[in-house]
């Protein structure tokens, strides 16, 4: 079987949109044993869609919509036409989506009534938690599964039907194993496990960088005689452990929210340049963040430093405000107000434009009574980019001094 995407979407074309519907599908049809040999990316147009679906050489196509109905209904009938069958309200569609709407105790939206249609041999792929719906269709030729471009959907459908199908259909059975690294590049990666990838045991490692992580994510053979694959494991923790973060497919900041859940501590945050980035990620990535963060403050000018955190105006004078001074200060006083358990800080310049080229001088700080510490970082990128990256980095140090591991990072301790 070979395994494609293709992702129809005006404004993912014009890179208006992260696809990361095709991200996650990537990595999660890895997990199960299925390599997607291409993401596809083409404009929502009847000639388009039918044009890109003849040239995608693969047997078994992932079409990822849009998430509104009515641009939907132009894809799905594209597909109907493919097909060359008839394009008609199913009734099961047409309950499910009613459902939907009544359990919400709200009457159907009109747009939402493009959901009723589909094309007439296809399998509805029922969804209880939107009203966008899923549908699978096959010929001699292709099989192609329809998701719409909510990823929230996209996960409710994989979960449930598209895994399985898969499953059913792959010939050989495959385990994988997930390592999650910071700071270490793609490149650089391949080039430490060079020998380890070039195996005879048809062992395959892939790589899907965020940012500044990379999942690494290798898959064997369920039958391989596991002493040989534990042993490879281990190798890849000797060479990377200073980068490793995680064992298993999870965020930075979630990772950072686990350690500190374990050992009950509580966290308080201070942000100059990130501005509440770091802060807002932790409460968008989970839902209990009250248990562990206590407090959050965005410092923009000298004023809420000296007054909020007790930073010396006379250090801010002496060593400017963005420096391994200052940033201990905030931190040391920071700990000293909240009472928290640790504390974490950034300190750079929140004013800068995107087209400066220049590296960004930034410090994070991460301390506890037993002592704070301060790391130095030059950021690139535009201001998205760099406040983005430097969110990551502060999540890094902060797992790594709860773990109480040598950083690799250049760092200074004060």
């Amino acid at each position: 079987m070979k395994t494609a995407i293709l992702r129809v979407s005006n404004d993912i074309l014009l890179g208006k949109k992260l696809d990361n519907i095709s991200q996650y599908l990537l990595k999660n049809c890895l997990e199960i044993g299925e390599i997607i040999s291409s993401v596809n990316v083409c404009e929502n147009h009847p000639e388009h869609i039918i044009k890109a679906i003849n040239d995608i050489d693969a047997d078994f196509l992932l079409i990822v919509g849009e998430n509104i109905s009515s641009r939907n209904f132009t894809i799905k009938k594209s597909i109907s036409n493919y097909f060359n069958i008839n394009f008609a309200p199913s009734k099961l569609a047409e309950n499910t989506v009613k459902e939907y709407y009544q359990k919400s105790n709200i009457p159907v939206l009109f747009d939402s009534e493009n959901e009723y249609y589909l094309p007439e041999t296809a399998q509805l792929l029922p969804v209880t938690i939107s009203p966008l719906q899923g549908f699978s269709i096959t010929n001699k030729i292709k099989h192609i599964i329809f998701i719409p471009g909510e990823l929230d959907v996209a996960k409710y459908l994989f979960t449930n039907y598209i895994a399985d199908i898969i499953k059913a259909k792959l010939t050989t059975k495959y385990k994988t194993t997930t390592i999650k690294t910071f700071g270490i590049s793609e490149k650089d990666i391949y080039s430490i496990l060079g020998d380890l990838i070039k195996n005879k045991y048809k062992i395959l490692f892939l790589t899907y960088p965020n940012n500044l992580e990379v999942s690494i994510v290798i898959r064997y053979n369920a039958n391989l005689d596991m002493s040989i694959i534990n042993d490879i494991i281990v190798k890849v923790y000797e060479r990377l452990n200073k980068y490793i973060y995680a064992e298993e497919e999870v965020t930075i900041s979630n990772r950072a929210v686990d350690l500190l859940n374990i050992g009950n501590r509580k966290l308080s945050i201070a942000e100059t340049m990130t501005g509440g980035n770091i802060s807002t990620t932790l409460i968008k990535q989970n839902q209990k963040v009250s248990n562990v963060l206590a407090e959050s403050i965005v410092c923009v000018d000298d004023a809420s430093l000296v007054n909020r955190l007790r930073v010396s105006q006379s250090i801010i004078n002496q060593y400017g405000r963005v420096s391994v001074e200052v940033a201990y200060e905030m931190a040391a006083g920071l700990l000293e107000s909240s009472k928290s358990d640790i504390v974490l800080t950034t300190c750079g310049d929140i004013d800068f434009e995107d087209n400066d080229k220049v590296g960004k001088l930034c410090f994070i700080a991460v301390g506890d009574t037993d002592g704070i510490h301060v790391y130095k970082n030059v950021l690139y990128g535009n201001r998205e980019q760099v406040i983005d990256s430097l969110t990551q980095t502060a999540f890094y140090y902060l797992i790594k001094n709860i773990k109480q591991n040598d950083l690799f990072f250049d760092k200074t301790t004060v």
